[in-house]
């Protein structure tokens, strides 16, 4: 199926599952960033708890991109062109956005339990992080180095 035939007949349910994954760890970093003495977001804060959970949407978005018409037919050659036609499909950006997220949450739950453990909450650090990702680690690391913490 042609890229502009995928958008015209499903770029609303695009506009909506990007809309998903771009917000989906909202609840998260809220919960980080402003309640980070509950215990349930203490034990929810994790790198393996709350990334996993949203690996689930990314697994789905992989079933689909491999249900579609890119990844489920033989592929002739390998290429720089077919990898361009490969990428093209919209789910392919979907797939990289959710993974960011992924990612940054990671960053964030080892950032928010380092921080943790050193005794001060890291807000600024945090909200970096869930906008950026790996940047927010030069002011944590800054200040890990201020207070005389361990980096490790």
């Amino acid at each position: 199926m042609p890229i502009w035939l995928i958008e015209i007949m499903a770029a609303r349910q695009l506009d909506g599952v990007f809309l998903f994954i771009t917000l989906m760890t909202t609840p998260a970093w809220f919960a980080m960033i402003f309640f980070p003495g509950a215990k349930i977001v203490q034990k929810l804060a994790h790198p393996l708890m709350l990334p996993p959970v949203y690996s689930l949407v990314l697994f789905v978005i992989l079933w689909k991109f491999y249900d579609s018409w890119t990844l489920s037919r033989e592929v002739d050659e390998v290429s720089y062109d077919a990898a361009k036609a490969m990428v093209r499909h919209p789910a392919a950006l979907l797939a990289l956005l959710c993974n960011f997220q992924i990612i940054n949450l990671a960053l964030g739950t080892v950032i928010f339990q380092k921080s943790k453990r050193c005794g001060f909450r890291a807000p600024v650090e945090l909200g970096i992080c869930g906008l950026l990702g790996a940047p927010a680690l030069i002011p944590f690391a800054i200040r890990l180095i201020l207070k005389k913490k361990s980096l490790s």
